[in-house]
């Protein structure tokens, strides 16, 4: 009887024995063990930073690439009194060659480029011309004046506008840009009163604000020429600069 105990007690504990085997696996060397999992304390903590939008982005990109180098157009270079040089416009459409000359008028006070295969430059104590080349120097139709006047720009343009207004119907823009001297009043007069018909004659005239008063450039052109003439004389403008009057005593 004991020894019958004693069987079904090594029994048991066999079948228990086995039983553990098989939940843990007989082959736990060959089975490749089981991701460990980390707990919440050593999960890395992630720090929420703010999304950069793509207009950052390419902001960034273009502030870090070298700057495009400037057009010609946007260009100015250093001129002395009498340099020359090449420069191309367009008239009608095409492509012009013109030869410039840079020159300073301390007295009046100011500085441009004028065309001077096209243009006679004629200086007096008050005032610079510069007369078409096909023009009688006595008569001239075509030419470009430029002057001083101590009145303000407002005051200057209010006179010239009045005397025009006799003559011409005429428009005015007081804020027309120049390339180099910026903002001045424009007055145009390129139609006679009632602006029916053109005159035979007309004029631009660019009134510039200037510390001792203004100055003021007039571009008088025939009908016939106002194409041309117009656009040549335009160019010329936008050479033009203010700088302080220097008269002699």
């Amino acid at each position: 009887m004991i020894r019958r105990n004693r069987l079904s007690a090594i029994f048991s504990v066999f079948a228990a024995l086995c039983l553990l085997m098989t939940l843990t696996g007989c082959g736990g060397k060959d089975k490749p063990p089981m991701a460990s999992v980390p707990s919440a304390a050593q999960e890395p903590v992630s720090v929420d930073e703010p999304a950069v939008q793509a207009d950052t982005v390419a902001e960034a990109v273009i502030a870090a690439e070298p700057a495009e180098s400037s057009s010609a157009a946007e260009i100015i270079p250093e001129r002395q009194n009498g340099d020359r040089f090449e420069d191309t416009i367009i008239l009608e459409g095409m492509e012009e060659v013109v030869h410039y000359e840079h020159i300073r008028n301390d007295a009046i006070g100011f500085e441009m480029d004028y065309d001077y295969e096209n243009f006679v430059r004629q200086t007096d104590s008050d005032r610079e011309s510069f007369v078409s080349n096909w023009d009688d120097p006595n008569h001239p139709e075509n030419y470009l004046e430029v002057k001083s006047s101590p009145l303000d720009a407002e005051a200057a343009a209010a006179s010239i506008a009045e005397t025009l207004s006799q003559t011409y119907d005429i428009g005015r823009d007081d804020a027309f840009q120049l390339a180099r001297a910026g903002r001045c009043i424009r007055i145009d007069a390129s139609a006679d009163v009632g602006g029916q018909t053109m005159p035979d004659h007309l004029q631009m005239v660019y009134i510039l604000p200037a510390s001792d008063g203004c100055r003021i450039a007039t571009a008088h052109y025939a009908i016939e020429g106002s194409e041309g003439y117009g656009r040549r004389f335009g160019y010329l403008m936008n050479t033009f600069s203010v700088i302080p009057c220097q008269r002699t005593p």
